[in-house]
């Protein structure tokens, strides 16, 4: 399989997990949507928790080379421009967020894929802190860097869903920057 091939897959197997959930898919399912065999899936990945495990150090990679990517903007703009772009990404594509896409089936994820998923998410909670720090510094908090953190995470997955909901992928940006008013000092 080349390296272009192993990409296909990833995104491949991206879209179906971010769309019907690890268990939504079968390997046999994911090879016929790229007119390959099977055994071609697992000449590089032993079983789909290996290309989930791949998949999520990429959500890593990506998510850092993002933030790195908007770090020129000030806290605040960089916190709504995350929260834009996921929704797009989620709202419109029809997906939803890696941290989550996996949050009802945990009891059932591999360690190995929880690990992965942990360093995910513990990414976008350590970007979150630097911010808020810096927010704290420039504006103050009514609240603990750490709540402010939770609460942001929290309000944007909860908006998320109540955008897709009422068909209104606006909601999570209104709910973000009325939080952000809200917060200050």
């Amino acid at each position: 399989m080349s390296s272009s091939t192993k990409d296909q897959v990833l995104h491949e197997a991206s879209r179906m997990l971010l769309s019907k959930g690890l268990n939504g898919f079968s390997l046999q399912e994911l090879a016929e949507s790229l007119n390959i065999k099977k055994a071609s899936l697992f000449h590089h990945y032993p079983s789909k928790n290996a290309i989930a495990v791949e998949l999520y150090r990429y959500y890593q990679s990506a998510f850092l080379s993002w933030s790195h990517k908007y770090a020129h903007l000030s806290a605040e703009k960089q916190i709504v421009a995350y929260a834009e772009t996921l929704t797009k990404w989620i709202c419109e594509k029809q997906r939803v967020c890696p941290v989550g896409a996996l949050s009802l089936e945990w009891s059932l994820v591999d360690p190995a894929l929880q690990k992965e998923i942990k360093a995910l998410h513990e990414h976008q909670k350590d970007w979150l802190t630097k911010l808020y720090k810096e927010i704290k510094q420039q504006n103050g908090l009514k609240l603990s860097v750490k709540d402010a953190v939770l609460q942001t995470m929290g309000l944007i997955q909860g908006s998320i869903q109540l955008a897709r909901i009422n068909n209104d992928s606006q909601m999570v940006i209104k709910n973000l920057k009325n939080y952000l008013k809200l917060i200050k000092a």
